[in-house]
C-alpha cells in the first residue's frame, strides 16, 4: 500500500474546516462527520491513488494534480514513486486555481 503525506497547507485545511463547521454553523456532530469521511477519503487514495479525477478536467492547462471530490470539499493531491502527496483541501465554491497556484 502506496502512503499519504498530509501537507502543512492540507492540515491548516482540515483545521479550518472543523473550526468553521463546529464554531460558526455551530456543529460539531457535522464537522467530527466531515472530517471522517475526508480522512477516510484520504486513507482511500492510499490504495487506489487513480480513483481521483486530472485537473486537466477542471482547467485547459496540463496540470499533474488530481482532485477528488468528498461530502462539499476536493482533495487536490500530486502522486509520486511513494504514494500520493494531499496539496490542499478545498470547498468546492472556492477558487482552487488561486489557492493551488498563486497563495504562497
Amino acid at each position: 500500500m502506496a502512503k499519504a503525506i498530509v501537507s502543512k497547507e492540507a492540515r491548516k485545511d482540515l483545521i479550518a474546516i472543523r473550526m468553521y463547521i463546529r464554531d460558526e454553523l455551530l456543529n460539531p456532530a457535522a464537522a467530527d462527520r466531515i472530517l471522517h469521511e475526508l480522512r477516510r477519503a484520504v486513507e482511500g487514495l492510499q490504495s487506489f491513488p487513480r480513483q481521483g479525477k486530472s485537473l486537466d478536467a477542471m482547467i485547459t492547462v496540463h496540470t499533474e494534480y488530481r482532485y477528488l471530490p468528498c461530502e462539499d470539499f476536493c482533495i487536490f493531491y500530486l502522486e509520486n514513486d511513494e504514494g500520493v502527496v494531499i496539496v490542499r483541501i478545498l470547498h468546492q465554491k472556492q477558487d482552487h486555481l488561486h489557492a493551488l497556484f498563486l497563495q504562497k
